[in-house]
């Protein structure tokens, strides 16, 4: 048997294997004062939601890294690179989150290229789980082949499975209190991750609740977690620090669960009056978790962890009321029975508009893809949808005044989302059709209101935003031309990028014949039906 063991191991090193990180993959990485403050970031913001990681373990690794870069396991150099790459995109310094975005493209090749060689056993543990966990993360915050997250986050459900962690660790041989609950923290970010990219691209989350039976995890520090024994593991006032947000998702989970089949399927079509009971649990959970965020980060936590908490779990659970409700929403401008889905969209999709609030959570708004485009799709929708409700043309001059004024507030909103979408453009984003398309639906209803020709404003908005589209795009280019680095070159690295690089924000149903968005419409949103397909 020994033998035979000798000659196993002396076959499979002839086999194809993971390619190696560049050797001089870290002479791409910034100052070291720049590295510790994005490592700070990471842990402060996402980790909030997503557990992925356990700071005391990434901190000791991170201490041996810096003393002994030769030593260095490729496992942990990759696992860097995904937190650098994330935690760049929030940085306060302009010029560094340029630098980070630049740097990522290449960074996330070398984690794809190393995630994706040939099957290894070695990718079959937690700290492979751990990368593709901050893989995905950083994949949809660098709009780097964002809307195919779905197709991947399939993958990594079966790994995770494949590794048991679908199972309670009670169920499963004697572990330590800590491998617990890091399994357990795991496979619940692996949940969280599968519903959220479930509900961007129309499918059926890949999971039922009879699939697992894992026990959500204790709301625990990270500090705390290798003292505390199974027994002593209880929901204390110690514990309820920012460790809890992840139970709160986990709490609702199985409600939506129910809400993206509902909102996906093919074939289910519930009642109206399924999709109001399931959609007031929902909101009656979401509304009781956000509540209770705001109270457990109001005394405890920084400002700067405790507002980008707030907003992350406010946006994980309430786009779950927007899509529940999005098609009966647009149902409602012919029929009034659907007039409560259309109140609960519009409050959400302001809802939405008022992260940009944030000054750390909209960095990530005007950056990521994925989900965090929410507000150019169906929120910028619903509020282009109530400015344009109940149109009157035969009114005085006065009523015109007076319903611009009433409105006034909902226009505001609507040019907020309209700089936003630049914004985007302006931050790397290369698809125009969201922000032309959101400058003439507000231009036709400032010409609406105002008592002005339609189309010709409709007409001048689209024009002028073209124009600046160009403008932008063109600088873009230069700016790449000039300045880009061609890193894998730089670092000696030919390994196979095969990372996707779909454009995101695709908005198909420009394409959709059901959608007449000519000019030569006066009122763009008439069919705007066609968009619950969206």
């Amino acid at each position: 048997m020994a033998r035979c063991k000798v000659l196993a191991r002396e076959i499979k090193k002839q086999r194809p294997h993971r390619r190696s990180l560049p050797a001089e993959i870290h002479r791409s990485f910034p100052e070291r004062y720049v590295i510790d403050e994005l490592v700070q970031l990471y842990f402060a913001t996402y980790e909030s939601c997503y557990r992925i990681l356990h700071r005391p373990s990434f901190q000791t690794d991170y201490a041996s890294y810096v003393d002994h870069l030769e030593n260095a396991k490729s496992s942990f150099v990759v696992e860097l690179l995904l937190i650098m790459s994330t935690g760049g995109a929030l940085h306060s310094d302009t010029n560094i989150r340029r630098e980070m975005a630049e740097k990522s493209n290449f960074w996330l090749d070398v984690a794809q290229s190393w995630l994706s060689a040939p099957f290894e056993k070695d990718r079959l543990t937690l700290k492979g789980i751990q990368i593709y966990c901050l893989l995905l993360l950083a994949r949809q915050i660098y709009r780097k082949g964002a809307d195919l997250i779905w197709i991947s986050v399939g993958s990594l459900m079966r790994m995770a499975m494949q590794m048991g962690l679908h199972q309670d660790p009670s169920n499963l041989e004697n572990m330590s209190f800590w491998q617990t609950e890091i399994r357990r923290r795991l496979w619940y970010t692996v949940l969280e991750m599968n519903i959220q990219a479930a509900l961007d691209s129309g499918m059926i989350p890949m999971i039922n609740e009879s699939d697992y039976n894992t026990l959500p995890p204790c709301m625990i520090g990270d500090t705390d977690l290798e003292a505390v024994s199974n027994e002593n593991c209880t929901d204390t006032a110690s514990a309820r620090t920012q460790k809890s947000f992840q139970c709160l998702l986990a709490r609702s989970f199985s409600l939506r669960l129910r809400a993206a089949r509902i909102i996906n399927s093919l074939q289910e079509e519930p009642s109206y009056d399924e999709v109001l009971k399931l959609g007031n649990e929902l909101a009656d959970t979401c509304r009781a978790a956000v509540e209770e965020t705001a109270h457990s980060i109001s005394e405890d936590h920084p400002a700067l962890e405790s507002q980008f908490a707030y907003s992350f779990c406010s946006h994980l659970l309430n786009r779950f009321l927007l899509c529940l409700h999005f098609k009966y929403a647009i149902k409602a401008t012919r029929n009034p029975i659907y007039a409560h889905s259309h109140k609960v969209c519009l409050d959400v999709a302001l809802d939405l508009v008022s992260l940009l609030d944030d000054d750390l959570y909209g960095r990530l708004l005007v950056n990521g893809g994925g989900m965090f485009r929410d507000i150019i799709t169906r929120g910028a929708l619903m509020i282009h949808l109530e400015l344009n409700a109940g149109k009157e043309t035969n009114i005085s001059i006065l009523a015109k005044r007076r319903a611009r004024a009433r409105k006034e507030p909902l226009l505001k909103d609507a040019h907020r989302v309209v700089q936003y979408a630049k914004d985007r453009l302006c931050q790397g984003e290369t698809n125009v059709k969201g922000y032309v398309f959101l400058r003439m639906a507000t231009a036709q209803t400032e010409a609406m209101l105002d008592g002005l020709p339609v189309e010709q404003a409709m007409k001048g908005a689209a024009l002028e935003s073209l124009e600046e589209c160009e403008t932008i795009l063109s600088g873009m280019s230069a700016d790449l031309n000039r300045d880009a680095v061609n890193y894998s070159e730089a670092w000696g690295y030919d390994g196979d990028m095969s990372t996707p690089s779909v454009l995101d924000g695709n908005f198909d149903f420009f394409a959709d014949e059901g959608f007449d968005y000519e000019v030569s419409d006066p009122f763009l949103f008439q069919n705007l039906e066609a968009l619950s397909r969206f």
